[in-house]
């Protein structure tokens, strides 16, 4: 059969379409969650979660990681005047602990080791020479009563060195003729005694110092000793000295219950305190 040039052209044409819808039909479909190069993947938004925490800016590299103050798996940053746990070496140094000894001897005599005149301290005599046995001042009336001096007694106690380097023996326990006596708190009277307000005048004799040096108080010629508080002694130091004439007034020191006094003393807590015209409250 022969064709003209404008049959065979339609014809091809014609083919070429055919090839083209037929290929269109067989291809599969593309997938739905797959985005074409047109489309724009959208990512929900859901009012429910949270709002994501800023990311902190890495470090540089070769620099640790340190994870922020009071984050997941933290500990939270101390309450305002709660700081960390002191480090070894840097804490309160903890409470004393002593090693019980038990001793044996004779009490050779009664002391009173302070300016109020209170017994407080005995002579103990052992086989390796003579100690000075601390006791509580409120011990003194039971101790007296259960071992005079030459008596034999057994205790037990500890040895100590106070700031000044003495050392001596501090009692906890005595045992005399089969009965024992311990240092337990004292009863606390069921009446306070009563606050005697004095004034007193006089001239510094002396004055004596605590184990640590400072100056707790001053002897006036009569005997009088007059209780100062240490802060307040030590920035008096300069005019507070033997010689000087003192004013003060004060409450007078009561006997505690259990206590022996070895004589008579009067001991005045001072409140206020006059030195050269001046007149100073004392805290």
């Amino acid at each position: 059969m022969f064709y003209s040039p404008l049959k065979t052209a339609i014809v091809t044409l014609a083919a070429l379409l055919l090839a083209d819808s037929l290929s269109a039909q067989q291809a599969p479909p593309p997938a739905a969650n797959t985005p074409t190069a047109k489309t724009k993947t959208k990512r929900p938004k859901t009012s429910a979660s949270p709002a994501a925490p800023a990311t902190a800016a890495l470090p540089a590299p070769g620099m640790p990681l340190l994870p922020p103050a009071g984050g997941p798996g933290m500990a939270p940053p101390p309450a305002p005047g709660h700081g960390p746990l002191p480090g070894p070496g840097r804490g309160p140094k903890p409470g004393g602990v002593q090693v019980l000894s038990e001793f044996s001897g004779t009490i050779t005599s009664y002391v009173a080791a302070n300016d109020d005149q209170v017994y407080d301290s005995f002579g103990f005599k052992t086989s390796t020479g003579t100690d000075t046995m601390r006791f509580p001042r409120h011990l003194g009336q039971a101790l007296m009563a259960a071992a005079k001096p030459g008596s034999t007694v057994t205790i037990t106690g500890f040895r100590d060195t106070d700031p000044r380097g003495r050392t001596a023996l501090h009692l906890v326990s005595l045992t005399a003729n089969g009965q024992t006596l311990r240092d337990t708190p004292p009863t606390p009277p069921a009446t306070p005694p009563t606050e005697e307000t004095v004034t007193v005048r006089g001239s510094v004799q002396r004055l004596t110092q605590g184990p640590a040096g400072r100056a707790t108080a001053a002897i006036l010629t009569d005997g009088t000793v007059l209780r100062l508080p240490p802060a307040a002694a030590e920035q008096l130091a300069e005019k507070l000295k033997a010689g000087a004439s003192v004013a003060a007034t004060g409450t007078v020191r009561a006997a505690r219950p259990g206590e022996v006094a070895a004589r008579p003393v009067r001991v005045v807590h001072a409140r206020t305190l006059t030195l050269d015209g001046v007149q100073f409250l004392l805290r």
